[in-house]
């Protein structure tokens, strides 16, 4: 009884805390035991030499934090449903990657499937809690409690057209002409009319729908349930039913008839494998950034490509839980997870070891801050904001010196939302998410892909969304608005 006492004031002095998230026990291993963090994440492909990267990683790992890391990676278009299994199995955790498009954030709270984290950031990821500005903790907050780590990066999302530079050059076009509809389809038809067995429209993804409407989904990414954009009387609407909705259904379904679309793109996982070998060169999606034609390059096997904003860009709640890290309930080491993503997201080493390999093997070094990436060299992750703080990144070829410097300006200087920092509760409404949350499935890649007629389809759509619950979804997001705005 003596010893057990003596442990226990101990913990208590040295201020390690019993009980954080919900007054749910930490089980983290002792300080000099080491540990094992599993790690979820996405991406476009499974890197071939992620096992020989990661040894790397989990040797200086040993060293910093005494602990290593398994990462188990699943292509994006497969993470949600994974993600899921995970979960509802309990199947023991520590960190997955979470967003408001892709393993879906408030479902996920809703769930309980992540941590509460205001009473760990500040003890165990200190640095990375002062890093994080003050609007990303509001945007991953939901009823008072902190439940997901912002990756520091764009917030701003202004999404992009981009164009492969081979082909305005053949046609004697600019990036700027292609920031209408009418002048993406010029370059298109132009295309197919020189090359006829070429889809040259990339996949237009769920992720742009909202950015592209002007709306800030308040739900849920591609759920019913959004406000305009610098809307300040915050009304509530189910964007499906704005009338440019069908404007572009139908100009995407005209496009997949003309051939500028795979006609199987809304039966296929993802089109990455016709960008990287240039079948695909214009891409309406993205966010618009500093940096982003050589990102987009990357994905395209290093052709050049142009960018622009297709639409102005807001900061967003959305914007920020885009891309971010969540903490299992299940983890047996929330803190030494926290202590990891404290030292990925301020070690400058660590996070490009993660994200662009060894140094000689994967990229080679072309000055202070820029590389070269080894081409088939068996790694190289193209979705680097997927990980963490993108302002620590090496830069790639392309970009400025100045791209981080630049982005950290933008988000700093941004029109921000009349609804920033709005956590939408799901709680009451669970039932009507799943529900619609189907139908939208069922729907939504067809008709952006053009493979259905929207005049026929989207009334139809439209009617099983308010069959499905979407007219109690919206209204329930504006009861909610409505007292988080009178209590501001």
């Amino acid at each position: 009884m003596k010893k057990a006492l003596l442990l226990l004031l101990g913990l208590l002095m040295t201020g390690i805390p019993l009980f954080a998230g919900g007054n749910r026990q930490t089980g983290s291993a002792k300080a000099d035991e080491p540990v094992e963090l599993v790690w979820y994440t996405g991406g476009l492909e499974p890197q071939t030499d992620m096992p020989v990267v990661l040894a790397e990683i989990n040797k200086y790992l040993k060293e910093k934090i005494n602990c290593t890391l398994k990462i188990i990676e699943t292509d994006f278009g497969n993470f949600p449903q994974k993600m899921q299994m995970v979960i509802a199995s309990q199947e023991p955790f520590d960190i997955c990657f979470t967003s408001n498009w892709c393993n879906d954030f408030a479902s996920n709270v809703n769930k309980n499937a992540f941590l509460e984290l205001e009473t760990l950031l500040p003890q165990y990821a200190p640095d990375l809690y002062r890093l994080i500005p003050e609007a990303g903790w509001r945007a991953a907050s939901v009823n008072g409690h902190i439940y997901g780590i912002p990756n520091y990066q764009i917030w701003v999302r202004a999404t992009a057209i981009v164009a492969e530079t081979e082909w305005l050059t053949r046609y004697n076009m600019n990036i700027d002409q292609l920031k209408t509809w009418d002048g993406i389809e010029t370059i298109l038809s132009r295309i197919k009319k020189d090359n006829p067995n070429m889809y040259p429209f990339d996949e237009f993804v769920m992720v742009d729908v909202g950015s592209v409407l002007g709306v800030e989904e308040l739900i849920s990414a591609a759920l019913p349930g959004a406000i305009r954009f610098g809307d300040n009387s915050l009304k509530a609407i189910n964007q499906y039913e704005l009338p440019q909705v069908m404007e572009i259904f139908k100009r995407l379904r005209s496009w997949n008839q003309k051939g500028y679309i795979r006609p199987d793109m809304a039966i296929i996982p993802n089109n990455y494998q016709d960008k990287l070998e240039g079948k695909a060169p214009i891409q309406i999606g993205g966010v618009m950034k500093p940096g982003y034609e050589s990102e987009e390059a990357i994905k395209r096997g290093g052709r050049e490509v142009k960018t622009a904003a297709f639409v102005d860009g807001m900061l967003t709640t959305n914007g920020i839980t885009a891309t971010m890290q969540g903490i299992s309930r299940s983890s047996k080491n929330p803190e030494k997870a926290l202590q990891f993503l404290n030292l990925l997201n301020t070690d400058k080493y660590l996070y490009n070891l993660l994200i662009w390999g060894i140094e000689g093997k994967h990229y080679r070094k072309a000055g202070t801050n820029f590389v070269e990436p080894i081409p088939n060299s068996g790694f190289g992750i193209a979705c680097d904001w997927m990980y963490g703080n993108q302002f620590l990144a090496y830069f790639k070829p392309g970009q400025n010196e100045t791209d981080w410097e630049e982005t950290i300006k933008i988000n700093k200087a941004a029109k921000i939302s009349p609804a920033i920092g709005f956590a939408f509760n799901p709680a009451s409404v669970q039932t009507e998410i799943a529900t619609v949350s189907a139908v939208v499935t069922e729907y939504i890649r067809p008709l952006l892909c053009g493979a259905v007629d929207p005049e026929k389809t989207l009334p139809e759509f439209l009617g099983k969304l308010k069959d499905a619950g979407s007219e109690k979804l919206v209204a329930e997001l504006q009861r909610q608005l409505d007292a988080w705005k009178a209590s501001k």
